[in-house]
């Protein structure tokens, strides 16, 4: 993730604390990840459940009160990394 991501990132959640909005930095993450089940048909159903886990993480991390940069940052992480073990 870029630092100029990450800067965007943090100013949403700073800006909404409390919220469950999924951050620009997650979404576009989601978009990829919807955009690569379209390409791929093969893995469609492994990154759709990536998907929807991600967006649960991100919700559960948000309604506790865990919507920080770092969650974030957790979050995203661990989306790309599964993310190439599945087009692997």
């Amino acid at each position: 993730m870029s630092a100029a991501t990450l800067a965007a990132t943090l100013s949403v959640i700073a800006a909404s604390p409390g919220s469950h909005a999924i951050p620009d930095a997650l979404q576009q993450l989601l978009h990829m990840l919807e955009e690569q089940r379209n390409r791929n048909p093969r893995s469609s159903e492994d990154l759709y459940r990536l998907k929807a886990d991600l967006e649960s993480r991100w919700r559960i991390a948000s309604s506790e009160g865990h919507a920080s940069s770092t969650t974030l940052y957790e979050v995203l992480e661990y989306g790309w990394t599964e993310c190439r073990r599945i087009a692997a």
